[in-house]
């Protein structure tokens, strides 16, 4: 048995990498992995003294001395350090845990359950380009259920933001080496964890990676804890499902914005539940407060566009009837060159299935959908005045149950410009190469936008 996960996940130029390691083993070592186009061998450690620590209650720093509970002490997780050499290429790092004496497998994806742990190495500001691509941390942890007592234990359990009261960031998981919830709720198309880096996040930043686009990467805390992070670049982009989103963060971004900076949300259930940080712990430490829609005149649509209370979610017992866009205003810049026209369909072919497994939607009047009439936004739920709607997914008739029941893909302009694609499986099908138009509008997006 070999747990561990980093201090920080996101590190910048010349920082030092500190990873808490758990193991059975008397000694261990570390690989060192790139995640980008391809996951790419970096370097590997020394062996390491091992030491078997237990594992702690969720809500906990396991790097701090804690109580169990049973009463008993826990000591904190050891520390080992890592400086970070200049030579190592900013991205997605991945460290694999290697246990004296125990077969090792050279790991061919970032799909991890145990013996990993991910981190970011970020790029001087600006350094590689206007684009800047944000991990959803908050999200990796809400699922990541993690076993927090050893499994011989007498209470043996293990806990997630669903299971639980709260969760700290301080803990192994969070984007692989944990244990996702909703495991067992397998996607038909792509066996990995939904709530894992390796579903949505490492296919599109191989793509962007294939296709030559130069980002930087940061995480949610990095976003969290740095108002100016954003100031260096043109593009914030989100893909995939970026769920669980900070005051903090949410400020950063409006005010990047307002300030003429531009955000392209490649997913879908977007800044759906809001979170606090426990402001005791160092930021170790969030619980799910309450949905933005709840909030003081704040409903995630007037930073997104569109909300998960217009869309819904796709059922999990079944794998329902196959749910594209049909094209709206096909002469906008977003559709150019992807020959598509008005009233066309793209992302319903049973080979891609565009639209789910979460979307978001604007509210808009549904006779009109029904009389195949072009639809706008009506802005009651919150979506900004001149939110151009560009394609509608209706999904009502596919048993999901949430508000007006539609992804709807579109752009509004304050300030800085904002895209959404309002659905989760967008980057799944950008990298299966199914639907050209798929591609076309990323590019478009990406293009223009950064």
């Amino acid at each position: 048995m070999i747990y561990g996960y980093p201090d920080r996940p996101g590190l910048g130029p010349g920082e030092e990498l500190m990873l808490r390691v758990s193991t059975d083993a008397p000694a261990f070592r570390v690989e060192f992995y790139r995640c980008g186009a391809n996951l790419t061998f970096v370097a590997r450690s020394p062996w390491l003294d091992g030491h078997d620590v237990p594992h702690h209650l969720p809500h906990q720093d396991w790097g701090r001395p804690g109580t169990g509970p049973d009463g008993r002490e826990l000591p904190g997780w050891p520390g080992y350090r890592f400086p970070i050499p200049p030579d190592w290429a900013p991205g997605v790092h991945l460290a694999v845990f290697v246990e004296a004496g125990a077969p090792h497998l050279v790991p061919r994806t970032p799909d991890a359950r145990d013996s990993t742990a991910l981190f970011v190495l970020r790029n001087r500001p600006g350094g590689a380009g206007r684009i800047l691509y944000k991990l959803p941390l908050l999200t990796y942890h809400a699922y990541n259920e993690v076993v927090a007592l050893p499994r011989d234990a007498p209470r043996h359990r293990a806990w997630c933001l669903y299971t639980g009261d709260g969760v700290a960031v301080r803990r192994p998981g969070g984007g692989t080496g944990g244990t996702p919830w909703d495991i067992f709720n397998a996607d038909p198309h792509d066996p990995t964890p939904r709530q894992t880096f390796v579903h949505w996040d490492a296919p599109f930043l191989a793509w962007l990676e294939r296709t030559g686009y130069r980002v930087d990467h940061c995480t949610d805390l990095d976003l969290h804890r740095d108002p100016t992070l954003l100031d260096s670049y043109r593009l914030l982009v989100s893909a995939g499902h970026d769920e669980y989103w900070s005051d903090a963060m949410r400020a950063n971004v409006e005010r990047f914005r307002d300030g003429g900076g531009n955000v392209a949300f490649f997913g879908g259930n977007t800044c759906w539940w809001r979170v606090r940080f426990d402001p005791g712990a160092d930021a170790v430490t969030y619980v799910r407060v309450q949905n933005w829609h709840d909030g003081p005149g704040r409903p995630e649509n007037r930073l997104t566009g569109v909300s998960f209370r217009n869309g819904g979610e796709r059922p999990f017992d079944a794998r329902p009837v196959p749910v594209g866009y049909r094209v709206q205003h096909a002469d906008h810049w977003v559709y150019a060159g992807t020959g598509l026209g008005d009233g066309d369909t793209f992302g319903d072919r049973r080979d891609e299935y565009l639209v789910g497994y979460e979307c978001d939607g604007a509210h808009f009047d549904r006779t009109d959908l029904a009389r195949g009439r072009p639809v706008r936004a009506s802005g009651d739920d919150g979506t900004p005045p001149g939110f151009t709607i560009l394609g509608v997914g209706d999904v009502g008739a596919a048993g999901w149950g949430l508000g007006n029941r539609a992804a709807t893909m579109g752009t509004y302009a304050r300030g800085g410009t904002v895209f959404t694609a309002a659905t989760t499986d967008w980057p799944r099908v950008l990298a299966s190469g199914t639907t050209p138009a798929v591609e076309r509008i990323t590019r478009n997006v990406l293009d223009r936008l950064g």
